[in-house]
C-alpha cells in the first residue's frame, strides 16, 4: 500500500457473513465482498491489506489501480447491531465525498432469537436510515443491496427456490423507492441464479463440504450449510452483483462505480 491509496475513491461494504472477508483457517467460507475485486479493472494488480483506518480486525481493503474496495462486513450483524457496535461510525471516519457505501442486510435482522440483532420488518427502513443520512452528510453514494438467496429448495416439495427473507427484501425496496436511493436486487437475481443451477448444483455455491476436504481449518469435519457461501458461490454472486450494476439505468449515480468495472462480464 502506498499513500496513493488515500487519494483513490473507496467503495465501502457493510453487511453480514455472506459479504465478509475471511482468513485462511475459515476456508472455503467466502463472502462475495472478499472476491468482488476480481470483476474490476486491473484485478491482476490488486493488493489486499487490513483496512488501515478501521478499528475492527476483520476489515480488509482491496486496492486496485483506480479504486479501493474496503470490506467492513462482519458475520452475524444486522443493520442494527452493525450500527450499535460502532461499525457505521468506523466507516464514517473514513468515508469521503464521492465514495460509495453498499449495504446488504436482512439475514440477521430477521433473527428474533437474537435480541441484539432483531429488527422488525416494518422498522427495517428506519434502521437503514442512518446509513443513508451518513452518505448525504459526506456527499457519498449510498446503495442498498437486498439479502442474497439461501439454498432453500429443500424446504419446498417441488424443490423450487423462493426469495429469502421476503419481508425484509420488500421493506428495503419500499424504503429505497420512498427515499430515492439506488437499489440492487441481489436477492432476486441470486434466487434466479440458484434456480438455474438447480438444487444439486447449488451445493457447490454454498458451504457444502465433505469431511477431510479442508483438514487444517474449521471445516475439517465437513459442513452442510445452506446460508453461507464457499469460494465458487462468492465468485458467482459477486458476478451477479456486477451485472446488476452494469444494467442499472434509473439515474447516473452508479456511473462512477460502473467505470471501475471490467468492460466485459467474466
Amino acid at each position: 500500500m502506498t499513500n496513493e491509496a488515500y487519494r483513490k475513491k473507496r467503495i465501502f461494504l457493510a453487511g453480514d457473513s455472506t459479504v465478509q472477508s475471511y482468513p485462511k483457517d475459515k476456508e472455503p467460507q467466502t463472502g462475495w465482498g472478499q472476491v468482488w475485486w476480481e470483476y474490476f479493472k486491473g484485478a491482476g494488480e490488486c493488493v489486499s491489506f487490513p483496512s488501515p483506518d478501521s478499528a475492527f480486525h476483520q476489515s480488509v481493503s482491496y486496492e486496485l489501480p483506480d479504486v479501493i474496495i474496503d470490506n467492513r462486513a462482519m458475520a452475524a450483524r444486522s443493520s442494527r447491531s452493525f450500527r450499535e457496535e460502532g461499525r457505521l461510525t468506523d466507516i464514517a471516519a473514513a468515508l469521503q465525498e464521492g465514495d460509495y457505501l453498499l449495504a446488504q442486510f436482512g439475514h440477521n435482522d430477521a433473527n428474533q432469537a437474537k435480541e441484539e440483532r432483531y429488527v422488525r420488518a416494518e422498522d427495517f427502513g428506519a434502521s437503514l436510515a442512518p446509513y443513508a443520512a451518513l452518505c448525504r452528510e459526506k456527499g457519498a453514494y449510498f446503495v442498498l443491496v437486498t439479502p442474497i438467496a439461501m439454498r432453500n429448495c429443500d424446504d419446498h416439495p417441488d424443490g423450487s427456490f423462493t426469495y429469502s427473507f421476503p419481508e425484509y427484501r420488500q421493506a428495503m425496496i419500499a424504503y429505497a423507492e420512498q427515499n430515492h436511493i439506488p437499489l440492487l436486487d441481489l436477492g432476486k437475481a441470486t434466487t434466479e441464479y440458484c434456480a438455474g443451477v438447480g438444487a444439486e448444483g447449488c451445493k457447490s455455491l454454498f458451504l457444502w463440504v465433505n469431511p477431510g476436504d479442508y483438514p487444517n481449518g474449521e471445516f475439517a469435519g465437513g459442513r452442510q450449510d445452506n446460508a453461507h457461501l464457499q469460494l465458487g458461490g462468492a465468485r458467482a454472486f459477486a458476478g451477479v452483483l456486477t451485472k446488476l450494476i452494469r444494467e442499472y439505468e434509473q439515474d447516473a449515480r452508479m456511473d462512477a462505480l460502473r467505470s471501475f468495472l471490467e468492460s466485459e462480464e467474466k
